[in-house]
């Protein structure tokens, strides 16, 4: 019966690749492993009593009852908000809260920031309501979720999706010294894809200098 010999490196040898070939099998196996999905932006979902800050729900049923013409008279007289117009009607008018600059309170549409790239601030006074299905107020820092802007708070609007068909609407107001708001839209959809446009003209003759 032949004997074989192995001398120590041949030992060694044989020891080393015992060694590695589990640990290249181990990781070819976390390699193969799928990661969890990880979310790097703020999302939306849990319930505004467990939202940890202060928050605000504009709903679509409480702009109708409100009858607003503006997103400007939705968020004014609203707890720790500031409006700030630039010349009267029409004009840009800029938002801010909780004492902080307007550059610090991050508007949302639909989840994209909207705002001015020299001031920093976001003018609402263009957004039609007939557009608007909801806004959500978040009172106070929230630069965690949001970033640097987000100090004062985040204002975010959600626009209306198109339903199955065609939905055309038309609205018409008026009031004291010539002021009138029109407005219409056109919203729909098939299948997967839903569209909804909409415009609004308001004017006013200004104010009466004998009041």
């Amino acid at each position: 019966m032949p004997i074989i010999y192995f001398s120590r490196p041949s030992i060694l040898a044989l020891a080393c690749a015992s060694t590695l070939f589990p640990a290249a099998a181990a990781l070819a196996a976390t390699d193969a492993a799928a990661l969890p999905e990880v979310n790097v932006t703020a999302s939306h979902g849990a319930p505004v009593a467990f939202a940890g800050v202060p928050e605000t729900v504009i709903t679509r049923a409480e702009i109708d009852r409100l009858q607003a013409t503006s997103v400007l008279s939705l968020l004014n007289n609203r707890a720790g908000i500031n409006l700030t117009n630039l010349g009267g009607a029409g004009q840009p008018t800029s938002v801010s809260m909780w004492g902080m600059s307007s550059g610090q309170t991050l508007v949302l549409v639909d989840g994209v920031r909207i705002g001015s790239l020299t001031a920093g601030a976001a003018y609402l006074e263009n957004l039609p309501v007939a557009l608007i299905e909801r806004i959500e107020i978040i009172k106070g820092p929230r630069s965690g979720q949001y970033g640097a802007d987000a100090m004062g708070g985040v204002i975010q609007i959600f626009t209306r999706k198109g339903k199955e068909g065609i939905q055309p609407s038309f609205s018409v107001a008026g009031g004291s010294n010539k002021t009138f708001n029109t407005s219409a839209n056109l919203s729909g959809g098939s299948g997967p894809i839903d569209y909804s446009i909409g415009a609004s003209h308001q004017g006013t003759g200004g104010f009466n200098a004998f009041t």
